[in-house]
């Protein structure tokens, strides 16, 4: 194997997403939520339910590009998971109203709720994160490919009219 070519086998159906930043971002969430890759769709991008592969096993993209990447999917699950927990909360309380009987009840589910959830969004939003930032930064060139991981090899995306 030579110095260019890289350590992880890279597939040419890497582009396969659309290269409208809308329709990128679509699909790039639905792979976040199947727990694939978000440039080629294909691939379990995770060893097990929390450990991130450091690359793509299909395209062999690398995922952490930077210290601190992942910071915003910290930011992304705890807004996420809160709101669905405050929404779940809510429903609980109008559900049951009040009562001091359940009053006690209501605040352990909601609490608990409040925990379990981020612990299991987890790795659905450092999937997403990937999704929004390959929508909002698509890597269009050759250096920005290669900031990416090991894409340097091929030429620029297909461009859709």
């Amino acid at each position: 194997m030579s110095a260019s070519e890289p350590a992880i086998p890279v597939r040419r159906e890497l582009w396969i997403l659309p290269a409208t930043p809308g329709g990128r971002f679509g699909l790039g969430l639905k792979c976040a939520v199947l727990r694939r890759c978000p440039y080629c769709g294909h691939g379990n991008i995770f060893q097990n339910y929390w450990v991130l592969r450091d690359h793509c096993p299909t395209c062999g993209v690398a995922f952490e590009r930077e210290d601190g990447y992942f910071l915003g999917a910290y930011v992304l699950n705890l807004v996420v998971a809160e709101f669905l927990g405050l929404g779940l909360a809510l429903v609980l309380i109008f559900m049951t109203g009040l009562r001091s009987a359940d009053f006690m009840v209501q605040w352990v589910v909601i609490v608990a709720l409040a925990v379990i959830f981020p612990v299991l969004l987890f790795p659905y939003s450092r999937s997403a994160w990937m999704a929004l930032d390959l929508a909002l930064h698509p890597p269009f060139n050759a250096a920005e490919r290669q900031l990416r991981g090991n894409l340097a090899r091929y030429d620029d995306p297909p461009r859709r009219a």
